[in-house]
């Protein structure tokens, strides 16, 4: 079952997710991007902030 928190920005329980980032990805030569985007941290999927709390109940 997906994680789900608040986003303060939009207002809404949102599941935070992480993006691909194809152009880090070329520049940075493939097997160095996997650990930065393995510690990058999830963020809203709507706004993009990681400024994200515990669920509210609707």
């Amino acid at each position: 079952m997906a994680e789900i928190r608040y986003c303060e920005l939009c207002k809404r329980n949102v599941e935070p997710t992480k993006k691909f980032n194809w152009l880090v990805f070329i520049f940075m030569c493939g097997i160095f991007y996997l650990p930065f985007y393995w510690m990058k941290k999830k963020g809203c999927p709507i706004c993009g902030t990681s400024h994200l709390s515990a669920p509210k109940p609707e």
